[in-house]
């Protein structure tokens, strides 16, 4: 069955109806990503290219959970159900493991930095049994302090980010979730959204706000709807215990999607240059690179998309460098869902963001 008209035309008129609403080069960034045997990855978020970084020098049990504080400090937990775990500070450059704190908590699912650097821990505590309600913690790694915070009323939260004055986690079973930090009790942020069953379920923020999730891909989740669309497969693979977003001399111009295909979506970009213009591209099928056709701005450069690219919209961006389409009166086609992928430039500098695939 063929998803729209033989016509190119046609099918890029289409795009223009669902999605439109109105008419730096930097260090880069990157998704720093731990292995649950301890290899430290640099994961690149456009191509999702892994670079190995190192090991931690520790591998008899597991890592799990991954943050940094405000000074740059990256710690995770390493241990098991039989020794405990401990906290270990992370050499960015080598990955190595200098020991922090020991604890009498048996089972870390995950933890996140606070705003004032206290260190928020999820622990299950049947450990050994499993199945059990996970508690929220609060550990201070400077005095060894940990606090029973309370319940979270779940039993399969696997990451955990702080963005903004609120904690977020990632569910099993609901998805993205957010904690109360005082009650230590989960909320589903999105009922009509389960998320990814059966996943590593690691995610990271960047400055923007933009959640990457990581599991064999790289995924741009929307932080409102907690609505995920790959950008691609992570090379190489791996079981990875948690991730976080390590900053460049600028923010990330990224692109995400609100929505799924057979529904209203949104395509919104973040990190671009502030009061300028963004384009957003389309194409059907994998494929790229292909340069930007003669009479569109940015001409010749090249997008990671297939060679049957077109033009969506052009939107300005406001004073934080954000940009938004849709949207549309129609739905999108739920025959478009994983043939039809995504990109964006920045007209002011011809930057591109990631590549990302329309999804169900």
């Amino acid at each position: 069955m063929r998803l729209l008209p033989n016509k190119s035309y046609f099918f890029c008129l289409w795009l223009l109806i669902a999605l439109l609403v109105g008419t730096r080069t930097s260090k880069a960034q990157e998704v720093f990503t731990l292995g649950l045997n301890g290899d430290l990855w640099s994961i690149d978020p456009n191509s999702c290219l892994g670079t190995f970084i190192g090991n931690t020098g520790h591998h008899d049990y597991f890592w799990n959970g991954l943050s940094q504080d405000s000074n740059g400090r990256i710690v995770s937990a390493y241990g098991n159900d039989v020794v405990g775990y401990s906290f270990f500070e992370l050499d960015p450059t080598t990955a190595a493991a200098t020991h922090l704190l020991s604890t009498w908590l048996y089972w870390i699912e995950a933890i996140a930095f606070g705003p004032t650097n206290e260190l928020f821990v999820v622990h299950d505590p049947t450990a050994g049994t499993w199945g059990g309600v996970y508690d929220l913690y609060s550990v201070d790694l400077t005095t060894g302090s940990i606090a029973l915070i309370g319940s979270t009323g779940k039993s399969g939260i696997h990451a955990l980010e702080y963005f903004d004055g609120t904690l977020y986690g990632f569910d099993t079973s609901d998805g993205l979730i957010t904690l109360d930090t005082t009650t230590g009790f989960a909320t589903d942020l999105n009922s009509n959204f389960r998320g990814h069953i059966g996943s590593t379920s690691s995610m990271c923020f960047d400055q923007n706000g933009v959640i990457y999730y990581v599991d064999q891909a790289l995924w741009m989740m929307d932080r409102d709807s907690g609505i995920a669309n790959p950008v691609n497969l992570i090379h190489p693979f791996g079981y990875w215990g948690e991730a976080i977003f390590r900053e460049g001399q600028a923010p990330h111009f990224s692109l995400r999607l609100d929505g799924t295909a057979g529904h209203y979506m949104v395509a919104k970009m973040a990190g671009a240059t502030p009061n300028s213009q963004v384009m957003l591209m389309w194409a059907k099928d994998r494929g790229g690179p292909s340069p930007i056709p003669n009479g569109l701005p940015c001409s010749g450069t090249m997008m990671n998309l297939n060679s049957n690219l077109g033009k969506v919209a052009i939107v300005d961006t406001d004073a934080n460098g954000e940009a938004v389409v849709g949207p549309g009166p129609r739905r999108v086609p739920s025959a478009a869902a994983g043939l039809i992928w995504f990109q964006a430039i920045d007209l002011s500098n011809c930057n591109t963001s990631n590549r990302i695939q329309l999804r169900y």
